[in-house]
Protein backbone atom coordinates (compact mmCIF):
# COMPACT_ATOMS: atom_id res chain seq x y z
CA UNK A 1 0.00 0.00 0.00
CA UNK A 2 2.59 2.65 0.78
CA UNK A 3 4.62 1.52 -2.57
CA UNK A 4 1.24 2.14 -4.19
CA UNK A 5 0.59 5.71 -2.81
CA UNK A 6 4.69 6.65 -3.37
CA UNK A 7 4.15 5.63 -6.94
CA UNK A 8 0.38 7.58 -6.62
CA UNK A 9 2.40 10.64 -5.53
CA UNK A 10 5.00 10.31 -8.20
CA UNK A 11 2.52 11.02 -11.12
CA UNK A 12 0.75 13.63 -9.46
CA UNK A 13 4.58 15.42 -9.09
CA UNK A 14 5.40 14.16 -12.61
CA UNK A 15 2.29 16.02 -14.25
CA UNK A 16 2.82 19.17 -11.99
CA UNK A 17 6.41 19.27 -13.46
CA UNK A 18 4.74 18.49 -17.26
CA UNK A 19 2.55 21.06 -16.54
CA UNK A 20 5.21 23.87 -15.90
CA UNK A 21 7.25 22.78 -18.34
CA UNK A 22 4.41 22.53 -21.40
CA UNK A 23 3.96 26.42 -19.95
CA UNK A 24 7.78 27.59 -20.34
CA UNK A 25 7.49 25.86 -23.46
CA UNK A 26 4.89 27.94 -25.19
CA UNK A 27 6.29 31.24 -23.65
CA UNK A 28 9.90 30.40 -25.21
CA UNK A 29 8.72 29.07 -28.26
CA UNK A 30 6.22 32.35 -28.90
CA UNK A 31 9.16 34.63 -27.58
CA UNK A 32 11.50 33.23 -30.63
CA UNK A 33 8.11 33.57 -32.98
CA UNK A 34 8.19 36.76 -32.04
CA UNK A 35 11.79 37.22 -32.23
CA UNK A 36 12.16 35.76 -35.58
CA UNK A 37 9.46 37.26 -37.47
CA UNK A 38 8.13 40.50 -35.73
CA UNK A 39 5.29 41.25 -38.12
CA UNK A 40 3.84 37.74 -38.36
CA UNK A 41 5.14 36.04 -35.13
CA UNK A 42 1.71 33.72 -35.61
CA UNK A 43 3.57 32.03 -39.15
CA UNK A 44 6.51 30.74 -36.95
CA UNK A 45 4.84 29.90 -33.97
CA UNK A 46 4.41 25.85 -33.43
CA UNK A 47 1.10 25.56 -31.73
CA UNK A 48 0.08 27.99 -35.16
CA UNK A 49 1.62 25.57 -37.37
CA UNK A 50 -0.35 22.90 -36.03
CA UNK A 51 -3.70 23.81 -36.24
CA UNK A 52 -3.72 25.56 -39.19
CA UNK A 53 -1.80 22.15 -41.16
CA UNK A 54 -4.49 20.03 -39.27
CA UNK A 55 -7.77 22.85 -40.21
CA UNK A 56 -10.11 20.00 -41.74
CA UNK A 57 -9.75 17.81 -38.58
CA UNK A 58 -10.14 20.71 -35.93
CA UNK A 59 -13.40 21.23 -37.18
CA UNK A 60 -14.52 17.91 -37.17
CA UNK A 61 -12.55 16.99 -33.70
CA UNK A 62 -14.42 20.53 -32.64
CA UNK A 63 -18.13 19.36 -33.67
CA UNK A 64 -17.76 16.91 -31.52
CA UNK A 65 -16.11 18.88 -28.45
CA UNK A 66 -18.93 21.41 -29.02
CA UNK A 67 -21.80 18.81 -29.26
CA UNK A 68 -20.29 17.55 -26.15
CA UNK A 69 -19.57 20.65 -24.14
CA UNK A 70 -23.13 22.59 -24.97
CA UNK A 71 -24.74 19.15 -23.90
CA UNK A 72 -23.01 18.99 -20.69
CA UNK A 73 -23.64 22.86 -20.26
CA UNK A 74 -27.09 22.58 -20.24
CA UNK A 75 -27.30 19.37 -18.46
CA UNK A 76 -25.49 20.88 -15.63
CA UNK A 77 -27.97 23.75 -15.55
CA UNK A 78 -30.70 21.44 -15.48
CA UNK A 79 -29.59 19.83 -12.30
CA UNK A 80 -27.64 16.66 -13.45
CA UNK A 81 -24.45 15.65 -13.96
CA UNK A 82 -23.27 12.71 -16.22
CA UNK A 83 -21.67 9.72 -14.29
CA UNK A 84 -20.71 6.06 -15.03
CA UNK A 85 -23.97 4.92 -14.17
CA UNK A 86 -25.91 7.76 -15.84
CA UNK A 87 -27.38 11.15 -15.11
CA UNK A 88 -27.68 11.79 -11.41
CA UNK A 89 -28.90 15.15 -9.62
CA UNK A 90 -26.45 17.33 -8.13
CA UNK A 91 -27.80 20.04 -6.46
CA UNK A 92 -26.65 22.44 -8.54
CA UNK A 93 -28.96 22.91 -10.99
CA UNK A 94 -30.15 27.05 -11.58
CA UNK A 95 -33.35 25.66 -9.86
CA UNK A 96 -31.98 24.86 -6.76
CA UNK A 97 -30.10 28.07 -6.32
CA UNK A 98 -30.62 29.70 -3.10
CA UNK A 99 -29.43 33.34 -2.38
CA UNK A 100 -25.82 32.27 -1.48
CA UNK A 101 -25.47 30.99 -5.03
CA UNK A 102 -26.79 33.39 -7.08
CA UNK A 103 -24.56 35.88 -4.75
CA UNK A 104 -21.47 33.47 -5.62
CA UNK A 105 -22.27 33.51 -9.32
CA UNK A 106 -22.66 37.27 -9.23
CA UNK A 107 -19.53 38.05 -7.69
CA UNK A 108 -17.73 35.50 -9.91
CA UNK A 109 -19.09 37.34 -13.28
CA UNK A 110 -18.48 40.93 -11.94
CA UNK A 111 -14.97 39.77 -10.61
CA UNK A 112 -13.65 37.52 -13.68
CA UNK A 113 -15.73 40.33 -16.42
CA UNK A 114 -13.85 43.61 -14.65
CA UNK A 115 -10.20 41.89 -14.59
CA UNK A 116 -10.64 40.46 -18.09
CA UNK A 117 -11.83 43.99 -19.59
CA UNK A 118 -9.13 45.63 -17.42
CA UNK A 119 -6.89 43.80 -20.27
CA UNK A 120 -8.87 44.14 -23.70
CA UNK A 121 -6.94 47.27 -24.87
CA UNK A 122 -3.71 44.44 -24.87
CA UNK A 123 -5.52 43.13 -28.22
CA UNK A 124 -4.21 40.30 -30.31
CA UNK A 125 -7.18 39.76 -32.69
CA UNK A 126 -9.05 43.26 -32.79
CA UNK A 127 -12.92 41.84 -31.84
CA UNK A 128 -12.06 38.50 -31.17
CA UNK A 129 -9.35 37.87 -28.46
CA UNK A 130 -6.90 39.70 -26.63
CA UNK A 131 -4.28 39.24 -23.39
CA UNK A 132 -6.48 37.37 -20.52
CA UNK A 133 -4.10 37.29 -17.40
CA UNK A 134 -7.55 37.02 -15.21
CA UNK A 135 -8.68 33.66 -16.81
CA UNK A 136 -6.50 32.09 -14.08
CA UNK A 137 -9.61 33.04 -11.79
CA UNK A 138 -11.83 30.61 -13.74
CA UNK A 139 -11.32 27.40 -12.79
CA UNK A 140 -11.15 28.48 -8.87
CA UNK A 141 -14.33 30.07 -9.28
CA UNK A 142 -15.56 26.89 -10.71
CA UNK A 143 -13.69 24.63 -7.82
CA UNK A 144 -14.34 26.83 -4.81
CA UNK A 145 -17.95 27.62 -6.06
CA UNK A 146 -19.47 24.76 -8.05
CA UNK A 147 -21.54 25.14 -11.00
CA UNK A 148 -22.61 28.83 -9.80
CA UNK A 149 -19.05 29.91 -9.96
CA UNK A 150 -18.80 28.48 -13.89
CA UNK A 151 -22.34 30.18 -14.82
CA UNK A 152 -20.35 33.46 -13.36
CA UNK A 153 -17.29 32.98 -15.28
CA UNK A 154 -19.60 32.54 -18.54
CA UNK A 155 -21.53 35.83 -17.83
CA UNK A 156 -18.27 37.20 -16.72
CA UNK A 157 -16.08 36.59 -20.17
CA UNK A 158 -19.58 38.06 -22.11
CA UNK A 159 -19.64 41.02 -19.81
CA UNK A 160 -15.85 41.79 -20.44
CA UNK A 161 -16.79 41.22 -24.30
CA UNK A 162 -19.49 43.94 -24.33
CA UNK A 163 -17.42 46.74 -22.12
CA UNK A 164 -14.54 45.67 -23.81
CA UNK A 165 -16.57 45.91 -27.83
CA UNK A 166 -15.61 42.38 -28.46
CA UNK A 167 -19.52 41.47 -28.71
CA UNK A 168 -20.35 39.79 -31.32
CA UNK A 169 -21.84 36.11 -32.69
CA UNK A 170 -18.75 34.96 -31.02
CA UNK A 171 -19.50 35.62 -28.14
CA UNK A 172 -22.04 32.87 -28.05
CA UNK A 173 -18.90 30.20 -28.11
CA UNK A 174 -16.83 32.53 -25.19
CA UNK A 175 -20.04 31.92 -23.39
CA UNK A 176 -19.92 27.99 -22.85
CA UNK A 177 -16.04 28.15 -23.98
CA UNK A 178 -15.49 29.71 -20.50
CA UNK A 179 -18.05 27.87 -18.78
CA UNK A 180 -15.71 25.17 -19.84
CA UNK A 181 -12.50 26.51 -18.32
CA UNK A 182 -14.24 26.55 -14.78
CA UNK A 183 -16.11 23.77 -15.45
CA UNK A 184 -13.43 20.81 -16.20
CA UNK A 185 -11.81 21.82 -13.17
CA UNK A 186 -14.43 21.70 -10.91
CA UNK A 187 -15.84 18.05 -12.35
CA UNK A 188 -12.62 16.10 -12.54
CA UNK A 189 -10.06 17.83 -9.68
CA UNK A 190 -11.25 16.41 -6.30
CA UNK A 191 -9.10 17.53 -4.12
CA UNK A 192 -9.26 21.87 -4.52
CA UNK A 193 -6.94 22.94 -1.20
CA UNK A 194 -3.69 23.13 -3.81
CA UNK A 195 -1.86 21.86 -0.75
CA UNK A 196 -1.10 18.43 -1.43
CA UNK A 197 0.64 16.26 -4.72
CA UNK A 198 -2.93 15.04 -5.50
CA UNK A 199 -4.55 18.34 -5.53
CA UNK A 200 -1.70 19.86 -7.90
CA UNK A 201 -1.20 16.77 -9.94
CA UNK A 202 -5.31 16.76 -11.29
CA UNK A 203 -4.82 20.19 -11.66
CA UNK A 204 -2.15 20.38 -13.59
CA UNK A 205 -3.82 17.99 -16.04
CA UNK A 206 -7.32 19.40 -15.67
CA UNK A 207 -7.34 23.20 -14.71
CA UNK A 208 -4.47 23.50 -17.40
CA UNK A 209 -3.71 21.37 -19.97
CA UNK A 210 -7.47 19.69 -21.12
CA UNK A 211 -9.39 22.89 -20.26
CA UNK A 212 -7.02 24.88 -21.97
CA UNK A 213 -7.10 22.21 -25.18
CA UNK A 214 -11.19 21.79 -24.69
CA UNK A 215 -11.77 25.48 -24.45
CA UNK A 216 -9.76 26.82 -27.47
CA UNK A 217 -11.18 24.06 -29.95
CA UNK A 218 -14.85 24.46 -28.55
CA UNK A 219 -14.21 28.66 -29.35
CA UNK A 220 -12.84 27.99 -32.45
CA UNK A 221 -14.89 25.58 -33.78
CA UNK A 222 -17.93 28.26 -33.54
CA UNK A 223 -15.96 30.82 -34.76
CA UNK A 224 -15.27 28.23 -37.79
CA UNK A 225 -18.64 27.56 -38.05
CA UNK A 226 -20.24 30.86 -37.99
CA UNK A 227 -16.92 32.11 -40.46
CA UNK A 228 -19.59 33.68 -43.45
CA UNK A 229 -21.29 35.44 -40.06
CA UNK A 230 -17.89 36.64 -38.61
CA UNK A 231 -15.94 37.07 -41.62
CA UNK A 232 -12.51 35.95 -40.12
CA UNK A 233 -10.12 33.66 -42.56
CA UNK A 234 -9.34 30.25 -41.38
CA UNK A 235 -5.69 31.13 -40.87
CA UNK A 236 -6.94 33.59 -38.17
CA UNK A 237 -9.33 31.20 -36.50
CA UNK A 238 -7.18 28.49 -35.77
CA UNK A 239 -3.80 29.98 -36.94
CA UNK A 240 -3.81 33.24 -34.17
CA UNK A 241 -6.87 32.96 -32.21
CA UNK A 242 -7.21 29.28 -31.15
CA UNK A 243 -3.13 29.09 -30.03
CA UNK A 244 -3.79 32.13 -28.21
CA UNK A 245 -6.49 31.06 -26.67
CA UNK A 246 -4.30 27.50 -25.36
CA UNK A 247 -1.60 28.97 -24.80
CA UNK A 248 -3.06 31.93 -22.29
CA UNK A 249 -4.65 29.64 -20.80
CA UNK A 250 -1.61 27.01 -19.96
CA UNK A 251 0.52 29.44 -18.97
CA UNK A 252 -1.57 31.93 -16.84
CA UNK A 253 -3.22 28.88 -15.63
CA UNK A 254 -0.18 27.14 -14.86
CA UNK A 255 1.31 29.71 -13.03
CA UNK A 256 -0.79 32.15 -11.17
CA UNK A 257 -3.84 29.72 -10.48
CA UNK A 258 -1.84 27.36 -8.30
CA UNK A 259 -0.72 30.76 -5.76
CA UNK A 260 -4.30 32.30 -5.82
CA UNK A 261 -5.57 29.02 -5.15
CA UNK A 262 -3.50 28.29 -2.35
CA UNK A 263 -4.10 31.75 -0.48
CA UNK A 264 -7.82 32.03 -1.61
CA UNK A 265 -8.91 28.48 -0.86
CA UNK A 266 -8.39 28.87 3.32
CA UNK A 267 -10.83 32.33 2.85
CA UNK A 268 -13.64 30.86 1.06
CA UNK A 269 -13.78 27.42 2.89
CA UNK A 270 -13.17 29.04 6.41
CA UNK A 271 -16.33 31.50 5.24
CA UNK A 272 -18.49 28.57 4.74
CA UNK A 273 -18.70 29.42 0.41
CA UNK A 274 -17.16 25.98 -0.69
CA UNK A 275 -19.11 24.50 -2.60
CA UNK A 276 -19.05 20.64 -0.97
CA UNK A 277 -19.40 22.35 2.42
CA UNK A 278 -22.93 23.79 1.18
CA UNK A 279 -24.14 21.84 -1.68
CA UNK A 280 -26.81 18.41 -0.30
CA UNK A 281 -26.44 16.34 -3.44
CA UNK A 282 -29.68 14.82 -3.66
CA UNK A 283 -30.21 10.95 -3.06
Amino acid sequence: MTEQKTQVKALYYTALVIGLIIAIVIIYEFWVAVATNPKDPWSVFPISRFFTEFTDAMFYIGAFIWLIGTAVFLVELAGYTVTARGLKKTGQGVGDWGVIDIALAALSAAVYGALLAATAPITIVPGFTWLRPANSLAPLFGMFFGIPGAVGVAFGNLIADILGGYFGVGSIGGFVGNFLIAYIPYKFVKDHSFKTAASLGEFYVWGVIVQAIVSAIYICWWLHAMQAVVGLPLFVIWGIIAPSILSNNIAVNAILSPILGVLLYPFVKGRGLYWKDRVKVPQ
